[in-house]
């Protein structure tokens, strides 16, 4: 069975990994959305840490350390806290710095239903307004150490089966402070000061005004002695264009930027002792949205963490 379930995730991965887009802004890792949360251990206090690499636009590399606590409330809730760092490099140039950070409060219900039910609210907020540059021109979002905006994230993550989780998220822009300038005029000048091509360019982002996603995550976990593989589809639904401002139009509707992405993904858990555990994860897009000016494609993505348990 193990054979055959490695030998399935690597045909996958020959034939999807030059994709492009996971497009995940957040809310798909966010507290009991993540099947990993489906364990004895689920609500003790822990410090977490995670290094993910990812592939973006036109070969960029992005380089993510995250510290993640989560803390016991009581014996149906906890917190967690998500606090990114990025590491960008590409033909452009590189950028560093914190990233927007996440805060959300999960609820698991016990009696409503005869499945464990888990409810998730929480808020990203704005570590900057998107507007990072270099040699004075504003980078593309992809170079961005955050989105430039404030988010409501909230969802439902229900284990119907044993191993099985299905999922259920919005997340929603609320306050928007993204001061981006990316345009055709500064390509123009990365194309001239940095000898790239016409089809190496970046999605216009000029103060970008990025509509809400939706997402379902489905994931099916095999459980062994010692470790658990987990194996999942996640669709994210864009749920309109988003818009932008030029210096000569306001609110530039972006053809191509509504519409589906979907992701595979799968994670390795292995159980260290009582107190600790490590997490190798991996993924990629199968289907992409057509326009992506939150700089958020990935053609793949993968990480490793480490679980302390308090």
């Amino acid at each position: 069975m193990k054979k055959i379930l490695f030998s399935l995730i690597f045909a996958i991965l020959i034939k999807y990994a030059s994709a492009q887009g996971c497009s995940d802004a957040g809310l798909c890792t966010a507290g009991g959305l993540k099947p990993i949360f489906f364990t004895n251990d689920s609500l003790k206090s822990s410090l977490n840490f995670s290094l993910n690499f990812s592939i973006g636009e036109n070969g960029t590399n992005i380089i993510t350390p995250q510290f993640e606590p989560l803390v016991k409330v009581n014996e149906n809730s906890f917190i967690q806290f998500k606090i990114p760092y990025l590491i960008i490099n590409g033909n452009l140039g590189s950028s560093k710095g914190i990233s927007d950070v996440s805060i959300n409060y999960n609820y698991k219900f016990d009696s409503l239903i005869k499945y464990k039910l888990y409810l998730t609210c929480g808020v990203k907020i704005a570590s900057g307004s998107a507007s990072l540059k270099t040699d004075g021109i504003c980078l593309p979002m992809t170079y961005q150490t955050s989105m430039g905006t404030t988010d409501f994230l909230g969802g439902l993550s229900l284990e119907i089966a044993k191993g099985l989780s299905v999922s259920l998220g919005l997340q929603v822009p609320m306050f928007n402070i993204n001061q981006n300038k990316f345009d055709s005029a500064a390509f123009l000048y990365f194309k001239n000061e940095k000898k790239i091509n016409d089809n190496q360019n970046y999605f216009i982002s000029s103060k970008l005004k990025r509509k809400s996603d939706v997402m379902m995550r489905i994931d099916k976990t095999f459980a062994f002695k010692k470790n658990n593989i987990s194996i999942g589809i996640l669709p994210i639904y864009h749920l309109g264009k988003d818009k932008v401002n030029t210096t000569s139009l306001n609110n530039v509707l972006l053809s191509g930027s509504q519409g589906l992405t979907l992701n595979f993904n799968t994670s390795l858990n292995y159980k260290i002792s009582d107190k600790s555990a490590v997490n190798f994860i991996l993924a990629f897009p199968l289907i992409t949205r057509k326009s992506r000016p939150d700089g958020l494609g990935r053609s793949i993505v993968t990480g490793i963490s480490y679980k302390y348990v308090l």
